[in-house]
């Protein structure tokens, strides 16, 4: 597999979980699993930023720079702005909970606003790399680095402790996706 091909799987997973999130906050507090939305935020902190974000920050964006654009300006630095509003709204999120099983019923409300606005960047965020950054990508970056990108990705997805990316993040989005996308 390709290291674009990688990335755009990994974003399918997200779109996954996102459509997951909705759907569990369109329920009321009285009702919410929040054990399951303690898991759909461990697995944005995990996958979808630990795993994903940080092969496009650390690897991809890094090659890209090399050949031309910039971090600062244009879209990658977009993707790092945006990076940064998501952490910003799990950062809230996972606040909101700690207030809500402590009593506070009306955290429920902010639980739900950083997890949907969460859900709103990501989607749109994603619709731009699948369809801008990561076409550019291909035609900028030499087929070795590509290829030395690919091999790299693999690596790391395959070495993560205890297997979690596959055994635990990949099965999360299937469990999760029986329960409530069928």
């Amino acid at each position: 597999m390709k290291a674009i091909e990688i990335l755009v799987g990994e974003h399918d997973s997200i779109l996954k979980m996102i459509e997951v999130t909705r759907i569990i906050l369109n329920s009321d507090d009285e009702t919410i699993n929040l054990e399951h939305v303690e898991q759909i935020i461990d697995f944005i902190k995990n996958f979808a930023d630990k795993y994903h974000h940080l092969k496009e920050e650390d690897i991809l964006f890094v090659e890209m720079e090399k050949f031309g654009m910039s971090r600062e300006f244009g879209p990658i630095g977009m993707m790092l702005h945006e990076h940064n509003e998501g952490r910003n709204y799990i950062k809230l999120a996972g606040e909101s909970i700690e207030k809500f099983k402590n009593g506070d019923r009306s955290a429920f409300e902010q639980i739900k606003y950083n997890l949907l606005n969460y859900c709103e960047l990501l989607t749109n965020h994603i619709a731009k790399e699948n369809n801008i950054l990561y076409p550019m990508a291909e035609r900028i970056l030499p087929a070795g680095v590509l290829s030395a990108m690919s091999e790299d990705f693999k690596i790391s997805n395959a070495s993560t402790f205890e297997n979690e990316y596959f055994d635990r993040y990949l099965k999360l989005v299937l469990y999760f996706s029986e329960i409530y996308l069928n």
